[in-house]
């Protein structure tokens, strides 16, 4: 692969669309799809809650299938089972950066008219026997949040690889999507530098608590509202386009990708070495898969203890997803979903850390993971 080959599905084209957020990405396929009231979509249930949110806001019903405790990453025979006459969309996400096994999915949904739609929030960059994930299905949608592998602080992508599809969103895009407003462009600006240029992983937890208690009293863009993660109805200015204002910062972060997909993976490697010379198990993926490792996965055997003590110790632990609609402040049955629905993804939720691969663990920074995993004690997936 050429070093531009691991944005090349994402880069500017007539088939990819620029969005506020990668859940709008997603509303926005949905839509041009046709999908609406009475219809089906199919959700792994081991996803944000934004996601099966984004599905309700077409007029359309969640349904979700159980993840591969191996791969976390959905069971394609349990997603096929659940078809029916009313099943319009079926939603495969590549958890934590590794490509997820399709089965016969892309046959099925080929023969039934059903769209196919990627969630490459975790893995831009991630590739399957050489094939981009995002070019596998009928159209694809990835989130520039944070942590991503491409980021500018809010912002998402969709592509689609159908021309019908691209003509149909093309039409929604000039008619019912919007640019945010001058300021609000600028702010998300400043804070997507500023995260670049300050973060540091001993940072990690007082960061995401000043985030948190700066985005609930407005003076900063959250990821997500309360509204958003509490209220089955869409939130104010929920149709934004990405803004053309802030196109060159989106343009440099998709220049980055190829160095940054090489160092998440430098560092993958290591805790993959850690794991395999303590017998913890790893995230599996398909053959010819080679992860983005947005996140390194491990299940503890006691989470909470985990997590207080990286919190103590300031090692960056994350804690995706703490239930099978993220995050758990959430009532997941107002988006469709109901304990016991998906039994794995259940017992998962209960269990799964996950460590940081992003620029800014460097060689120091992992050998003090791996100190603290090896003196603190880990399960594996």
């Amino acid at each position: 692969m050429t070093a531009r080959a691991p944005a090349a599905p994402w880069l500017p084209a007539p088939d990819v669309f620029p969005f506020l957020r990668g859940r709008v990405a997603l509303y926005a396929i949905l839509r041009a799809a046709g999908v609406g009231e009475g219809d089906e979509v199919l959700v792994p249930g081991f996803t944000c809650v934004v996601v099966a949110a984004a599905v309700q806001y077409t007029g359309a019903r969640p349904v979700f299938y159980d993840i591969d405790r191996r791969t976390l990453n959905g069971d394609p025979a349990l997603a096929a089972a659940l078809i029916t006459d009313r099943t319009r969309a079926v939603l495969v996400q590549h958890s934590f950066g590794m490509p997820a096994p399709l089965g016969d999915l892309p046959r099925l949904c080929r023969e039934r008219g059903i769209l196919l739609v990627e969630d490459c929030a975790h893995a831009m960059g991630a590739v399957v026997d050489g094939r981009p994930v995002g070019t596998l299905g009928d159209a694809a949608f990835a989130s520039l949040q944070w942590s991503k592998p491409v980021t500018t602080g809010l912002g998402g992508l969709a592509r689609v690889n159908r021309p019908d599809l691209r003509d149909a969103l093309a039409r929604l895009y000039d008619t019912e999507f919007r640019d945010p407003s001058l300021p609000r462009e600028m702010t998300l600006a400043l804070l997507a530098g500023a995260y670049r240029r300050f973060y540091r992983p001993s940072l990690y937890w007082r960061a995401r608590e000043t985030y948190h208690r700066l985005s609930a009293l407005g003076l900063v863009q959250g990821s997500s509202s309360d509204a958003e993660l509490l209220d089955p109805a869409m939130p104010p200015r929920y149709r934004e386009r990405f803004g053309r204002r802030r196109r060159g910062q989106l343009d440099a972060a998709l220049a980055r990708l190829p160095s940054v997909l090489d160092h998440r993976r430098r560092v993958a490697g290591r805790y993959l070495a850690w794991c395999r010379d303590r017998g913890v198990p790893v995230q599996e993926g398909p053959p010819g898969a080679v992860s983005a490792w947005l996140r390194f996965p491990l299940l503890a055997a006691d989470r909470p203890a985990l997590l207080h003590a990286a919190r103590r110790r300031r090692v960056e632990l994350g804690d995706w997803f703490n239930a099978p609609l993220h995050p758990a402040v959430a009532d997941p049955s107002v988006f469709g979903y109901r304990e016991g629905m998906c039994p794995v993804a259940d017992d998962v939720c209960r269990r799964i850390v996950n460590l940081p691969t992003h620029p800014g663990v460097d060689d120091r920074e992992v050998e003090r993971v791996l100190g603290f995993l090896a003196e603190t004690g880990v399960g594996g997936v």
